[in-house]
């Protein structure tokens, strides 16, 4: 669980004064106020807040509109302070981090968002009511329409905060703004581009600068490079858009959320800056770099290890509860390490770890609160100037997914580009393959299925190029582990029903090999091929692994089939095929290596990990 706390100050007693709004106050008959008043409910001040009821104004009101909204959401949040769930859970013992007077610490495991009292929620839609009428009443009110947002969003009634923002009429980028974060949180991203793309736009230089800043998300080798360039130059703009094109949780998805919870957080943190919370104290800097960091709280409880006791410090009861709030879990990494946006084709699933540390923010996307590994086998595969890459995989055993409906994406990047190529499809079945192509070279791969009822992503993520053949005329593709079916493939499209969605295989089961080698002699021409399998060691690298193997293959062979064969006649590519009986291997890590000899070249090789299980 996403925790922050702040401990009270013995001396410290501050309340929340009202705060100076983006319009002036609007003078209206006694009349029109108690028509407007005489149905909302506020809190009353009393005595003990924890028992206290709500009354219903029912006398016209002499105060202005908005003051008597900044009145009643200030009771609204000493009734919600003295009546949150009691937290009792394990702290740590340390800090994982210290921002200002917060204490932040990320333990997704310990427990569930607490839940909140029927009451408090009872009376926030009497607050919600009372908003609403003022609204009505002031449609150009900033701070008005910003806090029915904040409270509907906080009820779950994302579609209400919606219709609040596209009814507001006041001038500027607010309406806009609002607006972009209930789209957000309606999981509408593209819109919600849309809707800040035109806040950006209505900003005087300075402040879009301050929307764009990337500084608190960043790592401190990836804050050095973006720092090289001001706000405003063309170099900065293509990094920030690089980043935000990387960052993303699921790539076939339609809009980029990580951007848009970006601004966001940004919305929100003006709904806060003029209106009190469940923390005390008014709205810092401390608390603005944690929303900006780790996302606004979506639930808050009392710190049950720490209480202020009459006579340490403030009187109010309201005042001397510690506040633990509370951010969606789980959250991952927002934003990749440098090593990753610097060279995101020669990336692996690790640099990719959404834990990675450090950690220096944290998002959670709505739509994977349950972001797994991916089963699956690729392989890359040449078309001219063009890369087709192959995908196996199955879901059908990952849990909480069955019968759901599946969308699956295989999107290819090129380089350092924020661009790709993808595959995107609606209703793909739980075991399956994804095709997509690209410019030939390396690659970044991002092959995803989601399962939106079940807010699961199940995804693999890494870069991929093709086998080493510097200086080589002919070339291989990548190997392709299928499952016999009788016949030889004479073509990629032949494998696809038989692949194997995983690199896993069973000792007892023959094992089919799929491979194509490329610029080979129309005319045909003689290759010595050579298929081995052999245990992998635990060396790291290409060519480790490649030394190992040959040695390995020369002394052990558990494994291993050679042939002499001629090119294919008529093409450049020669596609090939081959089976293996591995039912001799017993379980553990193996590398299938495929060598082929062409007399005026080196030998040629391409290798690919398989891991043995019992039959």
């Amino acid at each position: 669980m996403v925790k922050y706390t702040v401990r009270v100050p013995g001396d410290a007693r501050r309340h929340f004064p009202p705060r100076t709004g983006y319009h002036a106050p609007v003078t209206l008959s006694r009349r029109t106020l108690f028509a407007a008043f005489v149905s909302a409910a506020l809190l009353t001040p009393a005595t003990d807040l924890r028992a206290q009821d709500t009354t219903i104004y029912a006398r016209p009101l002499r105060e202005d509109p908005r003051e008597a909204g900044i009145r009643a959401q200030a009771e609204f949040e000493k009734f919600r302070r003295m009546n949150l769930p009691r937290f009792d859970g394990r702290r740590p013992r340390d800090c994982q981090e210290r921002v200002g007077r917060f204490c932040y610490w990320y333990d997704e495991k310990q427990m569930e968002l607490s839940k909140e009292e029927p009451q408090v929620a009872q009376a926030r839609e009497r607050l919600i009511a009372l908003l609403d009428s003022i609204g009505r009443l002031q449609p150009g009110d900033n701070w008005v329409n910003g806090q029915r947002v904040r409270y509907l969003l906080e009820s779950g009634r994302s579609a209400d905060a919606l219709e609040v923002g596209r009814s507001c009429t006041s001038s500027g980028w607010w309406c806009d703004a609002i607006t972009g974060l209930a789209l957000h949180e309606l999981r509408r991203y593209a819109e919600a581009e849309a809707s800040f793309g035109k806040v950006l736009a209505a900003m005087g230089t300075r402040d879009r600068c301050t929307w764009r800043d990337l500084t608190p998300y960043l790592d401190d080798d990836t804050r050095r490079q973006y720092n090289r360039h001001s706000c405003g130059e063309p170099e900065r703009e293509a990094f920030e858009a690089r980043v935000w094109w990387f960052a993303r949780t699921r790539y076939g998805l339609d809009g980029n959320d990580s951007r848009t919870e970006h601004f966001a957080r940004l919305t929100y943190v003006e709904l806060l800056r003029n209106a009190p919370s469940a923390h005390m104290f008014g709205f810092d800097e401390s608390e603005r770099e944690l929303l900006i960091r780790f996302g606004w709280p979506r639930g808050w409880a009392q710190d049950g290890s720490v209480r202020v006791e009459p006579g340490e410090g403030p009187r109010e009861p309201w005042q001397r509860v510690n506040v633990i709030s509370e951010e969606a879990v789980p959250a991952y990494r927002f934003i990749p390490p440098s090593e990753v946006l610097n060279s995101p084709a020669t990336s692996d699933s690790t640099d990719w770890a959404v834990q990675l540390p450090p950690v220096v923010a944290r998002y959670h996307p709505a739509y994977a609160s349950h972001l797994l590994m991916l089963e699956h086998q690729e392989a890359l595969f040449r078309r001219g100037d063009t890369a087709l890459v192959v995908l196996a995989y199955d879901v059908s055993k990952v849990p909480g997914i069955e019968g759901a409906k599946l969308d699956g994406a295989l999107v290819l990047t090129p380089g350092q580009a924020p661009a790709a190529r993808a595959t995107v499809r609606k209703d793909v079945p739980a075991r399956g393959t994804l095709t997509a192509r690209a410019p030939w070279g390396p690659l970044l791969m991002s092959a995803e299925i989601e399962a939106e009822s079940a807010s699961t992503l199940v995804r693999a993520r890494y870069g991929i190029r093709p086998p080493y053949a510097m200086g080589a005329r002919v070339s291989l593709s990548d190997l392709l582990f299928y499952a016999p079916y009788g016949e030889f493939p004479t073509t990629v499209e032949e494998v696809l029903p038989h692949a194997l969605p995983t690199q896993k295989v069973r000792s007892g089961q023959p094992l089919g090999v799929y491979w194509e080698a490329y610029n080979t002699n129309p005319a045909g021409e003689r290759m010595k091929i050579n298929l081995t399998v052999v245990p992998e060691t635990e060396e790291s690298g290409f060519l480790a692994r490649t030394s190992r193997a040959l040695r390995l293959s020369r002394d052990a062979q558990p494994v291993s089939v050679g042939a002499e064969d001629l090119s294919a006649r008529g093409s450049r590519i020669s596609p090939r095929a081959l089976q293996l009986d591995i039912s001799t291997l017993k379980p553990g890590d193996y590398l299938v290596q495929l060598e082929i000899d062409i007399a005026g070249q080196y030998v040629i090789r391409a290798d690919r990990r398989i891991v043995v299980t019992g039959p």
